[in-house]
C-alpha cells in the first residue's frame, strides 16, 4: 500500500521493500526524506528499470511531479529503513512555498539537481549500449550481405545497390538501405568479412552516429549548479535576497527532467526494438547467421569454414556480450531473447568441432603470412627487418638534428601517449598532446626530407618509411603492418598517363622550383605570404624578391606548412583524433586494401573521365598570329596534379583548381587534388567528391562575379538556382520537395550538395538508373554530359530522351559554326592546326 498523504504534516516510518508513492497517481503532497534511502522505478513499454536512488536527509522524493503538476513517473520504493513527512499541497501551493520557505526551496531544487545527474547518467548507459546494439546489427548486417550476396535477386554481384522500402521483412531492408548508403558514401565492402570489419566503425558510410553521449548543453541548469555547489550559507543568502531565483531554477530543473525522461523512453524503446530484430522471431538477424550455419552444414553453402566460422563466433560472444550488459543496467535478464542465441550457440559449438582443424591450419596460414609469405611480403626478412628499424624514433630524431629541447619535450609526450589505451581518443587533453607532437613531427619530417635529398636519396629505411607513409615509431604498429609498407615502398611506381605524384616526388618539385608553391588554408601564395613578412622592403612583384629569400628550402618549408601538413589532417577524415604518425589505431581495414597507388589513381581516374569526359575541361584562348588568329575560344582539358600525402583516411581534398591565379596562362594551369596513400573506404567515391568540388570551384574561378548568374548558364548559376528555388518548381511534387529539403540539411554548401548529387550522376545515371531529380538531370545532362557510347544507349530511355535530343540540336549547331568559322585557318591540306581540330571533334554528337 503506498502512503496515505490525505494527513497533513505526519511522520511516518517506512519499512525496506515498501512502496511510497505508485506511478501514474497524483501527486498531492510535498516529501521529505529525513533519513533512510529510497529507490526511484519505472516501466517503460515492457521493460521495468531502476532509475536511481536518494539516500540521506533533507531531500524530496517526488518534487518533480508535484511541481510539475502531472501524475508520478515513476514508483518511489523504500530501499532501507525511512522516515518521511507529507505536507498536503497541490502545485501552486508547492511553487509558493519555494518562494516563501527559502530552506524548502533549496532543499526541493538540490533534490532535483541530484535526480536529473542521476537521471543523465541512467539515459547515457542506456545510449551506450544502444549505440553498441546498433553498429553490432549494421556490420553483422553487411556481412550477411558478404556471406550471401543472393539475397537480392535483383543485384548483380559488384553492381550499385539501390534502397527499396517495399522489402516488408524490416531486418531485410535494413540491410538493404544500409548498404545503399555505405556504397554511396565510398564505403568498400571486403572480399570476405573478417573480425577487424565487424569491430570497426563505419558509421560514415551508414549515415549514422554511434556516439555514447547525448547532447546537452542546459546554461540555465549549469548557472544553478554552481550557485548551489558554492558555501551552503553564502547560497542561502543569495536566495533569500531574491527567492524568486529558486522557483526559476525549480521551473528549469522540473523541464531539464521531463526532457530527459522522454529521451530516457525514446532511448529504451530504440534499444528494444533493435534487440527483438536481433534475437526475436523468425526474421532476426540471428536466425539469419542460424540459416547461413544450416546451409553450410548440409553442404548447400560453398562458404569457407575459415571464413563463416569466426564469424558466427564473433557474433556469438558480442551477443552474450551484449546482453550482459543490458542485465547490467536493467537489472534482469532481457526477458524476450528467445532461442535464437542458444541454438547458434548450439551449431557454432558441433561446427567447431567437426572443422577445428581447417580453423587451425589457416590461423597457421595467416602467421606464415604475416612473416612474408605473400608477394608483396617476398623476399623480406622479417627478424632482420625487425633490428633494422629497432628504435625507429630515435634513428629519424638523430638523423633529422631536430632541436634537443623540442626533441626532449616530443619524447616525453610519445611516451606518455603511447601509454593510453586508444592514442587517437578525441578527449581534449590527449587532443592537446597530439597537437604539440604535430608541431615537432613536422619539424623533423622537413629536417629529414631536405637532407635526404641533398643526400642523394639515401637515408635510412626509417626516414624513408616516415617521408612516404608517416611511420615514425615501430612499437606503433603491428609486425604484419610494417612488412607491407617496406614491401610497398620499393615497388614501381608505375607510369600514369596522369600527372600523380608520391608526396616525395612532389616536394622535391616544390624545392626545384619545378611547379610553383601551393596556396595555404587562407588562400595565401607563398609570394603573397614573403610580401608581408617583408612590407617595408618595396616588394611589389615576385621578381622583387631577395635571392636570400626565395630559396628552394623557403619554398619547401612553405609547401609543408601550407599544402603539405593540412592535407595530411584532412584527408584523414576525423580532425578530433588526427594524429599525422601512422599507427595501429588507423588501420580499420587491412593495410594492403586501403593502399593507393599511382596506377590505382589512375584507374579511378580513367572510370570517371570514360563518363565525365569534360570533368577537367575550360575554355581558354589560342592564339596563333601565323596564321592569323589573335583571340580564339577553344575548350581544354587539363588534368590536375594528384599527389599522394604520407596519411591514412576516408577523404580526398581538392585543394586547388589552378596553381596560377593571375597572369598568362594562369586559366591553363593544373589544379591539385591531395590522395591519402591509405584510404579507408573507396577510392572511385572520394575522387568523384574531389572532382566535383574541383568542377564547381574552377566554374566559379572562370566565371568570377557571373559564377551565380542565371543569366549566363553555368553549372553553379544553374545548381545554385535549383537549390534556392526548387520548393517553387513546377517540376517536383511535395512529396520530392519533402525528400530534397530533408537531403539538404545533411550538407554544409551549396558545394556539397552539387558532390552528392554528381555522384549519383556518374555512378548510378549513367547506368541509366534514375536517382537524381528530373530538374537536376536536366542541368547535368546540359553541363555535365556523358560520353558519347554512354548517352546513346541511354537516349531512349524516356527520362533522357527530350534531354538528349536538345543537348545534340545544340552541339549540332555550336559544331556547324566552328566548322565554318575554322574554314579560313586550314592549310592548303585542309588540315586545321591541333587545337582548333580538337575543339571542333569536342562538340561532335
Amino acid at each position: 500500500m503506498p502512503l496515505d498523504t490525505s494527513k497533513n504534516n505526519q511522520k511516518i516510518p517506512v519499512n525496506p521493500g515498501e512502496v511510497l508513492f505508485i506511478g501514474g497517481k497524483a501527486s498531492t503532497s510535498m516529501n521529505i526524506l529525513h533519513e533512510g534511502s529510497v529507490r526511484v522505478e519505472t516501466t517503460l513499454g515492457d521493460t521495468s528499470i531502476v532509475l536511481y536512488s536518494l539516500e540521506g536527509a533533507n531531500l524530496t522524493p517526488g518534487i518533480f511531479a508535484l511541481l510539475e503538476g502531472t501524475p508520478y513517473p515513476y514508483t518511489i520504493r523504500a530501499k532501507t529503513s525511512c522516515v518521511v513527512s507529507t505536507y498536503v499541497m497541490n502545485q501552486a501551493n508547492a511553487k509558493k512555498t519555494l518562494t516563501t520557505k527559502v530552506s524548502v526551496g533549496v532543499m526541493a531544487v538540490r533534490t532535483l539537481l541530484k535526480e536529473i545527474g542521476e537521471l543523465y547518467k541512467r539515459v547515457l548507459s542506456i545510449k551506450g549500449l544502444s549505440s553498441k546494439f546498433e553498429q553490432t546489427m549494421d556490420n553483422l548486417g553487411a556481412v550477411y550481405y558478404i556471406l550471401n550476396p543472393s539475397i537480392f535477386s535483383d543485384v548483380t554481384p559488384g553492381a550499385m545497390i539501390t534502397r527499396d522500402e517495399n522489402i516488408i521483412d524490416p531486418v531485410m531492408k535494413l540491410i538493404r538501405n544500409n548498404l545503399a548508403g555505405f556504397q554511396e558514401h565510398g564505403g568498400m565492402l571486403p572480399d570476405k568479412p573478417t573480425i577487424n570489419f565487424l569491430e570497426e566503425d563505419h558509421g560514415e558510410f551508414f549515415e549514422k552516429d554511434y556516439s555514447e553521449s547525448i547532447e546537452w548543453n542546459d546554461a540555465e541548469f549549469h548557472f544553478i549548479r554552481k550557485i548551489l555547489s558554492v558555501n551552503p550559507k553564502i547560497s542561502q543568502a543569495l536566495f533569500e535576497a531574491d527567492p524568486t531565483l529558486l522557483q526559476s531554477a525549480a521551473e528549469s530543473y522540473v523541464k531539464t527532467y521531463r526532457e530527459l525522461f522522454e529521451l530516457l523512453s525514446k532511448e529504451t524503446y530504440d534499444l528494444s526494438e533493435m534487440m527483438n530484430s536481433m534475437f526475436v522471431g523468425e526474421n532476426a538477424l540471428l536466425e539469419k547467421f542460424n540459416l547461413t550455419l544450416d546451409l553450410f552444414n548440409t553442404g548447400y553453402s560453398t562458404i569457407p569454414s575459415t571464413v563463416l566460422l569466426p564469424i558466427t563466433e564473433w557474433a556469438l560472444k558480442k551477443s552474450k556480450s551484449l546482453l550482459d550488459e543490458y542485465k547490467q543496467i536493467f537489472g534482469t535478464n532481457y526477458a524476450s531473447v528467445g532461442n535464437s542465441l542458444d541454438k547458434l550457440e548450439s551449431k557454432q559449438s558441433e561446427l567447431t568441432a567437426k572443422y577445428g582443424h581447417e580453423l587451425t591450419a589457416q590461423k597457421n596460414k595467416e602467421e606464415a603470412i604475416a612473416q612474408g609469405g605473400d608477394p608483396i611480403r617476398a623476399g623480406i626478412d622479417t627478424k632482420a627487418l625487425k633490428v633494422e628499424l629497432l628504435n625507429s624514433a630515435s634513428q629519424i630524431l638523430n638523423y633529422s638534428q631536430a632541436d634537443p629541447e623540442a626533441v626532449k619535450e616530443f619524447s616525453t609526450l610519445m611516451v606518455k601517449l603511447k601509454s593510453f589505451k586508444n592514442p587517437l581518443d578525441p578527449e581534449p587533453d590527449n587532443r592537446k598532446i597530439r597537437r604539440t607532437i604535430a608541431k615537432t613531427y613536422w619539424d623533423v619530417y622537413k629536417k629529414s626530407f631536405t637532407k635526404w635529398l641533398q643526400s642523394g636519396k639515401q637515408a635510412p629505411k626509417a626516414v624513408e618509411l616516415m617521408l612516404r607513409y608517416g611511420y615514425f615509431d615501430e612499437t606503433l604498429l603491428d609486425d604484419g603492418h610494417i612488412v607491407e609498407l617496406v614491401g610497398r615502398l620499393y615497388q614501381p611506381g608505375g607510369n600514369p598517363s596522369a600527372p600523380i605524384h608520391h608526396g616525395t616526388d612532389w616536394l622535391e618539385k616544390i624545392y626545384s622550383r619545378e611547379v610553383p608553391t601551393s596556396v595555404d588554408e587562407l588562400g595565401q601564395t607563398f609570394f603573397e605570404k614573403l610580401k608581408m613578412d617583408l612590407k617595408d622592403s618595396g616588394i611589389k612583384s615576385e621578381k622583387d624578391i631577395p635571392p636570400d629569400y626565395d630559396t628552394g628550402d623557403a619554398r619547401l618549408g612553405s609547401e609543408i606548412s601550407s599544402m603539405y601538413e593540412p592535407n595530411v589532417r584532412l584527408t584523414s577524415g576525423n580532425i578530433a583524433s588526427h594524429f599525422p604518425i601512422l599507427t595501429k589505431y588507423h588501420i580499420t581495414i587491412p593495410l594492403e586494401k586501403c593502399f593507393v597507388s599511382k596506377d590505382d589513381v589512375e584507374k579511378a581516374l580513367q572510370y570517371i573521365l570514360g563518363i565525365d569526359y569534360t570533368a577537367f575541361n575550360r575554355e581558354v584562348i589560342y592564339r596563333n598570329e601565323d596564321i592569323g588568329i589573335k583571340n580564339e575560344f577553344i575548350q581544354r582539358s587539363i588534368i590536375p596534379d594528384f599527389i599522394l600525402v604520407p596519411s591514412i583516411g576516408p577523404k580526398i581534398m581538392m585543394w586547388q583548381d589552378l596553381s596560377i591565379f593571375r597572369g598568362a596562362g594562369s586559366k591553363e594551369s593544373r589544379g591539385r587534388i591531395c590522395i591519402p596513400h591509405f584510404v579507408t573506404g573507396d577510392l572511385k567515391t572520394f575522387m568523384l567528391e574531389a572532382i566535383a568540388a574541383f568542377r564547381w570551384e574552377l566554374c566559379k574561378n572562370i566565371l568570377g562575379p557571373d559564377w551565380n548568374n542565371v543569366g549566363i548558364p553555368s553549372i553553379t548559376a544553374d545548381y545554385t538556382d535549383y537549390v534556392q528555388f526548387y520548393k517553387k518548381s513546377k517540376d517536383l511534387s511535395p512529396e520530392l520537395k519533402e525528400k530534397i529539403s530533408s537531403e539538404f540539411k545533411r550538407f554544409r554548401t551549396d558545394r556539397d550538395k552539387f558532390a552528392y548529387d554528381y555522384s549519383l550522376w556518374i555512378r548510378y545515371e549513367a547506368e541509366g538508373v534514375q536517382r537524381v531529380n528530373r530538374v537536376v538531370r536536366s542541368i547535368f545532362y546540359r553541363h555535365i554530359p556523358f560520353h558519347k557510347n554512354i548517352r546513346e544507349k541511354i537516349s531512349s530511355q524516356p527520362a533522357y530522351a527530350e534531354l538528349h535530343n536538345r543537348f545534340k540540336n545544340i552541339r549540332t549547331r555550336q559544331h556547324k559554326e566552328f566548322e565554318n568559322k575554322y574554314k579560313k585557318y586550314m592549310d592548303a591540306s585542309g588540315n586545321l592546326p591541333k587545337e582548333l581540330y580538337e575543339n571542333l571533334t569536342f562538340y561532335e554528337v
